[in-house]
């Protein structure tokens, strides 16, 4: 069965009372795998709906609104560069790693102090972070 077929059927699905299924439009490379605009005859609202393909996954999307919700499901970062981005990209990982330096300093030699340069350097790093988090 090609990918419209089963676009298709999978509107037939949704839409039970429509009748004279077609394909109005198609996009090929739409996210990771193929958009179909599916128009129909019906009693009822929408006479159209949304179908989207990827590999053996079929999701219905009845309005712009649901559609919208797809993309933005499907169109979000995962993995490492989620998490990179998600703690400020590099200054991030700099803030952290001399955040955990300080603590690891502070538990390991309580007798001794935090050099201030490591202060410094925590303090202009954190402003940095924070500053252009703010202004987003």
């Amino acid at each position: 069965m090609s990918s419209h077929e089963k676009a298709i059927e999978a509107a037939k699905m949704y839409a039970h009372e429509g009748e004279d299924f077609r394909v109005a439009n198609h996009h090929s490379e739409f996210l990771e795998g193929s958009l179909y605009l599916i128009n129909f005859e019906s009693k009822f609202e929408p006479a159209h709906c949304f179908v989207y393909i990827e590999g053996e996954k079929i999701e219905v999307c009845k309005n712009q609104a649901l559609l919208n919700e797809l993309v933005s499901r499907k169109s979000k970062k995962g993995g490492i560069t989620a998490f990179l981005n998600g703690i400020g990209g590099v200054s991030g990982i700099i803030s952290i790693i001399i955040t955990l330096t300080i603590v690891y300093l502070v538990i390991t030699r309580p007798e001794m102090s935090v050099p201030k340069e490591l202060w410094a350097a925590l303090t202009a790093v954190l402003a940095f972070y924070f500053g252009s988090k703010a202004s987003k």
